[in-house]
């Protein structure tokens, strides 16, 4: 007699299902939302323009006798976390009279500290052709190079807007330059040895993931502040795809992680890769200690995990603001900056980490909630009977 198929699998495929129309329901929303408003922003770069014209993109703003006070346009650019809108205005002599961020993916703590780099202000008052179109004063303060670089390009796109039109200067885009440097070669180096180092005796193989995983806390961790994160899967979901000149490490990591899942079974990214996991080890190893959990405690977590992360992705999708998803303490521990949720996060998982290995890892990382989805799609591809959620080695 034929058996139907196992309850658990139809559990899972429910559960599954479930997801998959709760985050379509979601992106399909956040997708469906208007653009922002730019004349309150307009208004307030020109706020003694009586009226405003608007052709082609081009908003011609006129004093209270009808005068011509100006013109604003706006640019659009790629951050970090997405697309970026800036507005800019400049009055008929050519002087940048303001701008301002209309619309961003990036973090709130990002432009709390580009407001009080003063940025936009050092440009007001400049002719728009001696704009320095340099982001080293956002990234001085910041570190966050990809989107300072949107600020920049973002001004820029909408000065360029105004000037062919209105000045007769046309300002054609810089190029961008491929950008293949030392971090792609890391990245690409600890992923050959950690997918290599399978096949050697377990002392040379426990050596070079000890190696593997002091080089990405040096260089992915605390000196390029380029781990995955959650904000980075929730906007390639959500279809942002930054351009892979400046962000081939990105595309590396990411293709890294889901092959070696799909391929091995297991993500060699967070076990030989991931900075925030070495930092983890290293404490863990200072401490000594490795209790276990019981295993409903340990399971608890995990679907805690799976919650938050659920959540987190449909915040993202229905908000249009992957970046707000972004709650792992990485860059408090690597650039020193963060909200004072992820300063505490951070000091509760150094101290956990203390008498209990990689407690972020194992129970509160989203990547292994990613890592748990693929290993499912990799079962039920091959046919391979189903495995418990282990924890990292």
């Amino acid at each position: 007699m034929k058996r139907g198929p196992r309850p658990a699998l139809k559990n899972g495929l429910l559960r599954y299902l479930f997801v998959i129309a709760v985050l379509s329901a979601a992106l399909l929303y956040g997708s469906s939302r208007s653009g922002p408003d730019l004349m309150p922003h307009i208004r307030e770069i020109f706020p003694l323009a009586a009226s405003f014209e608007q052709s082609d993109g081009i908003y011609s703003a006129f004093s209270d006798q009808n005068d011509l006070l100006g013109w604003a346009a706006a640019g659009r650019a790629s951050g970090f976390g997405g697309h970026m809108l800036v507005v800019v205005g400049i009055d008929t002599t050519g002087e940048v009279a303001g701008a301002k961020v209309v619309e961003h993916r990036e973090t709130p703590l990002f432009f709390r500290v580009v407001r009080s780099s003063e940025f936009f202000g050092a440009i007001r008052g400049r002719s728009f052709e001696k704009v320095n179109y340099e982001y080293s004063d956002i990234v001085g303060v910041t570190g966050a190079t990809r989107s300072s670089e949107a600020i920049v390009a973002g001004v820029r796109n909408a000065i360029t807007r105004v000037s062919g039109p209105k000045f007769g200067v046309h300002m054609p885009a810089p190029e961008r330059p491929f950008e293949f440097g030392i971090l792609e070669v890391v990245v690409l180096l600890l992923f050959t040895v950690a997918v290599a180092a399978a096949r050697l005796p377990d002392s040379l193989r426990e050596v070079l993931r000890w190696a593997s995983q002091v080089t990405g806390l040096l260089v992915i961790g605390f000196w390029k502040n380029s781990p995955i994160t959650i904000a980075k899967i929730t906007s390639l979901m959500s279809g942002y795809f930054p351009d892979i000149q400046s962000n081939l490490s990105l595309y590396l990591l990411i293709a890294g992680f889901m092959l070696t899942v799909l391929v091995l079974g297991r993500s060699i990214y967070c076990t030989h890769i991931c900075p925030f996991g070495a930092a983890q080890q290293i404490i863990n190893l200072i401490g000594g200690k490795n209790i276990k959990l019981p295993i409903w405690a340990a399971r608890l977590m995990i679907m805690a995990r799976n919650v938050i992360v659920f959540t987190a992705v449909v915040a993202a999708f229905i908000t249009v603001q992957p970046a707000l998803t972004s709650y792992e303490p990485f860059a408090t521990l690597f650039a020193l900056r963060g909200t004072v949720l992820q300063w505490l996060l951070l000091l509760v998982v150094m101290v956990t980490s203390l008498f209990i290995h990689r407690p972020w890892c194992n129970f509160l990382c989203p990547v292994r909630t990613c890592e748990r989805v693929l290993q499912d799609i990799r079962r039920r591809s091959t046919g391979l009977r189903e495995a418990s959620d282990g924890v990292c080695e």
